[in-house]
């Protein structure tokens, strides 16, 4: 339901689906379109279509390399036949990144309602084309691939906004989903592109993942987490919900907390949930979890950490009133219900109850296992869930703190009257 294209295939896998003949069509007409502007800024002479297409036939072993072998097999596809295919993928896939725009799905002579599935389709793990053929393909030898990453990242905001900051990693991005996973992941943005789209192959800096904080050091061999249970039990702890408002708000390994002296606060990236919300966590999970994709579980660390904090629709309610969630999604329950769903069976769950470290191989990123401990230290020091819990209980709202204002200065007012009427003036 989630891994399974609608409307169009990309690659081998979903390639000879009969429910997807319609995205077929639209791949010919990109790809039509495609050669023609790429024509137009060549100065061979060559049909650009045959040398494309060339280039592909020449690197088809290396390309085959890409996929797996049960994918490819001659009884599916012969060497030809796949060098078409991955030819008027690849180009259309190109000519679709690059004129994604929810504000002008005429550009791919689509209605909004297509372009949205097939924006979907395009972002499914088995639907993914690698980097090697998309800079075969690329105008401009895949020096714009980032470009085209986040124009399709963002529905073509990089065009409306006429000027992008593109987050880059170091290995660069192998797919649109690895992208979407680099951004998630990313605290900051690299490439600066002009309106043009042209930038400085030189300038372009490809900067490693950031280390874990030397200061995240976790204090024993084995973690227990059963003070607090979700948002509400935060929230009557003292704990307040903040939206991130750093350079990149929606990086999901971008989460702080501060305690301070009877209060909390844990910083959250920010989230907007829509239709296609499900699918795109869901797949990504999927990417961390193939065997050959070496990560450490990133995203699937940070939906068990989300899960841990998020029972019911009113943690949900919290999150949105608080600025970090933006549900255009469903209820709130439906949210609720999701990443209860995303929480299920992942790897970086397995040992929930008893989290067991030797040197830095954790079943949980080291970053949340800190975040974890640290809110665990401010719900376990009684003065600091006292104090919270009489100002949630007395001050909770503005009729609680002027009654007892009012309270206290009777009470004030009585003893100075007392005070005089014991020792009257002489």
């Amino acid at each position: 339901m989630y891994c399974s294209p609608k409307v169009i295939s990309f690659g081998p896998i979903h390639h000879k689906n009969e429910l997807l003949t319609q995205g077929g069509d639209y791949k010919l007409l990109w790809t039509s379109k495609f050669v023609v502007e790429h024509n137009e800024n060549q100065v061979t002479g060559q049909p650009i279509a045959k040398v494309l297409l060339k280039r592909i036939e020449d690197n088809i072993e290396e390309l085959k390399n890409q996929f797996a072998e049960d994918v490819i097999s001659g009884e599916r596809y012969d060497d030809k036949y796949l060098s078409w295919m991955l030819f008027v993928d690849g180009c259309s896939l190109l000519y679709f990144m690059e004129n994604v725009d929810s504000e002008h799905p005429e550009a791919l002579n689509l209605k909004l309602d297509q372009l949205t599935y097939m924006w979907r389709d395009s972002c499914l793990l088995e639907n993914q084309l690698p980097r090697r053929l998309l800079e075969m393909l690329s105008k401009r030898g895949g020096a714009d691939l980032e470009y085209l990453f986040f124009n399709h990242f963002s529905w073509g905001g990089s065009k409306q906004d006429g000027s992008v900051r593109v987050s880059v990693q170091n290995p660069k991005p192998i797919h649109i989903l690895d992208f979407h996973r680099s951004f998630f992941l990313s605290p900051q943005m690299y490439i600066d592109y002009d309106t043009n789209n042209q930038i400085d192959i030189n300038t372009i800096s490809y900067k490693q993942e950031e280390e874990e904080d030397d200061e995240l050091d976790i204090e024993t061999d084995m973690v227990s987490w059963h003070t607090y249970k979700n948002i509400r039990d935060l929230k009557i702890a003292g704990i307040r919900m903040l939206p991130n408002s750093g350079e990149n708000p929606f990086a999901w390994n971008n989460i702080r907390f501060t305690s301070k002296w009877f209060s909390g606060e844990l910083t959250l990236p920010i989230f907007v949930f829509n239709d296609f919300t499900p699918s795109l966590f869901r797949n990504l999970i999927a990417y961390e979890m193939c065997p050959d994709v070496c990560c450490k579980y990133e995203c699937c660390s940070f939906f068990s950490f989300m899960d841990s904090l998020i029972d019911t629709a009113e943690d949900v309610k919290e999150l949105r009133i608080s600025g970090v969630f933006q549900n255009l999604l469903g209820s709130d329950q439906d949210l609720a219900n999701l990443f209860n769903e995303l929480g299920t069976d992942l790897p970086t769950k397995m040992y929930c109850e008893n989290i067991f470290i030797s040197g830095n191989v954790v079943a949980f990123s080291k970053k949340y296992i800190v975040i974890k401990q640290r809110i665990e230290e401010h719900c376990t020091t009684k003065w600091k869930t006292w104090l919270a819990e009489a100002y949630n209980t007395h001050f909770n709202t503005p009729w609680t703190t002027v009654a007892f204002s009012a309270a206290l200065l009777a009470l004030i007012l009585t003893f100075i009257q007392t005070w005089f009427a014991i020792h009257p003036s002489k």
